[in-house]
């Protein structure tokens, strides 16, 4: 607690002493840029009003607002939980330098706001603009858009998306650049077409890159029950204990696309396999 009480108090005075010395000898502009973000670290300490006040007052002191500076503040605004503003921040962003912007918007708008439609507009609109393939946060822009598809239901197009992920990291690079979650997301689609066989190559290769894939074990399991193959139930156990041990994807800010929890999985295995968990 003392640790944070002295962090609380520390940053604004580091804050505001690098605004002042920003003011007097350098460009008003810079000024009014560190104190948004200051304004964005008054939000992440729980001020969200002020901090608001304080972004939306240094924007209208800045005489040419460029857009990676909304970018920033759209970027934190996202981490601290403020939607609306960051996705306000993002528009004006993108209104500006769209070829800057778009790849992010994409990502943070399949990851963070399940807005598949608008996440691939943005997508379609950066891959038309280049003549290569583009990464957007950790993602390979193909594989980014296979998983709005996916979402959207649109299976066959998901498919294709991550086919052609897959085939550029190994043409380009190597079997090490093809994430777990590329395969597992194959898989997962293969699966829900009821394409069971081909879901669990999938699956095994998802396991093979990552070992602690427990949701690759989960479904594995689940599609070999619907082919009667016996080690269906030993699947989902393994799955089971993977998942207490926390040998699972997942992420400190989002739920993952068919992430699995403990109690799902112990639904599963009660409904499937007959077996009840205390």
């Amino acid at each position: 607690m003392t640790k944070w009480i002295k962090r609380l108090m520390l940053y604004p005075l580091i804050a505001m002493s690098a605004m002042i010395v920003t003011f007097l000898f350098f460009n008003k502009d810079l000024y009014y840029t560190l104190k948004g973000y200051y304004g964005c670290q008054l939000q992440w300490f729980g001020f969200e009003e002020r901090g608001n006040r304080i972004i939306e007052n240094s924007i209208k002191k800045m005489s040419n607002v460029k857009a990676e500076i909304y970018h920033g503040y759209s970027v934190q605004n996202t981490k601290n939980g403020n939607f609306d503003e960051a996705i306000r921040y993002l528009n004006s962003a993108a209104n500006l330098e769209p070829d800057k912007v778009d790849g992010y918007f994409g990502w943070v708008l399949l990851y963070y706001y399940r807005d598949y439609d608008k996440a691939l507009f943005h997508l379609n609109r950066l891959d038309s603009s280049t003549n290569y393939v583009d990464y957007v946060g950790d993602d390979n822009m193909m594989y980014a858009k296979g998983l709005c598809y996916k979402q959207k239901g649109n299976y066959i197009k998901a498919l294709e998306h991550f086919q052609q992920a897959i085939d550029y990291e190994l043409k380009e690079h190597d079997e090490k650049w093809v994430s777990h979650q590329m395969y597992f997301q194959t898989g997962r689609t293969l699966h829900k077409l009821n394409r069971y066989l081909e879901a669990i190559t999938y699956y095994d290769k998802a396991i093979s890159n990552w070992d602690g894939s427990s949701e690759s074990i989960f479904y594995k399991g689940l599609a070999e029950i619907e082919l009667g193959i016996e080690t269906g139930c030993e699947n989902l156990h393994t799955a089971l204990l993977k998942v207490r041990k926390g040998q699972k994807s997942s992420d400190s800010y989002i739920r993952l696309f068919d992430e699995i929890y403990e109690g799902q999985v112990e639904e599963m295995i009660k409904t499937k396999c007959n077996i009840e968990y205390e």
